[in-house]
């Protein structure tokens, strides 16, 4: 029997939705000093969600931590949904004092390979509420996109979505391959229940063009939200996701805003719009997402969300 194992706090959260119960539950643990890889790991797989957020302290600032992300399968980079549970939950615990209307939050990522060589830092800010609680949280991203316009054709991206010709497109938009690093073949859907019934077909993938394009997951998108407030509704599907998962959106949301934007009716200026992820009956996720179109393949846009604190506890390794 081991009696020498370290006892660890960490925290829940439902980010991206103002109501428990919604949106994506990530665990933090607020300080992981003197945790190993391979325990980070099985921490994961313990809790198994779709991430788990590990924080490190950082010498020259007490609103700055170094981060590191895993799934119950492996490391993963920091996204949109685990920078702000981290940012949430330092924010709403007092780790990091809301000093301010708009406090700012720094984090340190790494190369999945801890290679120092890649590291990178990003910075949120969070709001205080009236009764000096956590607010939205908000992210800024300066995005350069590689876009191809050459993707499989209705027939093809139908067949491997288990849908009809008519389900794709909608209004001006068209189906892209836009890459801010990671490919994502970006498809337009007509309507909210199209996108629910929509099925991976393997087989149809297989013998498409798109796994030439280096692209593992499919962004299916549609305007009609019937009556929620989002302007979009999203969602993911690939050979790597089970039929029945509807995972976080946020590591697509760069490439989405800048498909949005290569469309030639989509003015220049500033655009504000919602999106959902998931259906209207499950755990929905609500986030904003700003952006300033100028025209090119860079893109800076701002995203935003909520989150709920769901549970404090600790776990002994």
């Amino acid at each position: 029997m081991n009696n020498n194992r370290k006892k660890y706090s960490y925290y829940t959260a439902d980010v991206f939705t103002e109501q428990a119960f919604n949106g994506v539950p990530i665990p933090v643990f607020t300080d992981a000093s003197d945790l190993s890889t391979a325990q980070m790991q099985q921490l994961a797989s313990e809790l198994s969600t779709s991430s788990t957020v590990f924080l490190f302290p950082c010498d020259d600032a007490a609103n700055k931590k170094s981060i590191r992300i895993f799934s119950p399968q492996k490391e993963l980079p920091a996204g949109m949904h685990t920078i702000l549970a981290a940012s949430f939950v330092l924010a709403e615990k007092g780790f990091v004092p809301l000093t301010k209307q708009h406090t700012p939050i720094s984090f340190l990522t790494t190369s999945i390979n801890n290679s120092t060589d890649n590291s990178n830092e990003t910075q949120t800010y969070v709001s205080k509420k009236a009764d000096d609680t956590a607010g939205l949280v908000q992210q800024t991203y300066n995005t350069h996109a590689a876009i191809d316009y050459y993707t499989p054709t209705d027939e093809e991206l139908a067949a491997m979505l288990s849908l009809s010709p008519a389900d794709i497109g909608f209004d001006h938009y068209k189906p892209l391959i836009v890459s801010c690093g990671v490919p994502y073949l970006i498809v337009p859907i007509m309507s909210y229940n199209a996108i629910r019934e929509a099925k991976f077909n393997e087989a149809a993938w297989s013998n498409s063009s798109a796994p030439s394009s280096l692209a593992q997951e499919i962004l299916l998108f549609a305007n009609n939200t019937d009556d929620n407030p989002a302007d979009f509704h999203a969602r993911l599907l690939g050979p790597a996701i089970g039929h029945h998962e509807d995972p976080p959106i946020g590591g697509a949301i760069a490439a989405f805003a800048n498909h949005i934007c290569s469309h030639e009716h989509i003015q220049t200026g500033t655009h504000i719009f919602g999106i959902q992820r998931g259906a209207n009956e499950a755990r929905k996720s609500f986030f904003f997402v700003e952006m300033d179109n100028n025209k090119s393949h860079d893109l800076t846009i701002r995203v935003g969300g909520y989150a709920v604190l769901m549970t404090e506890a600790t776990i002994k390794v």
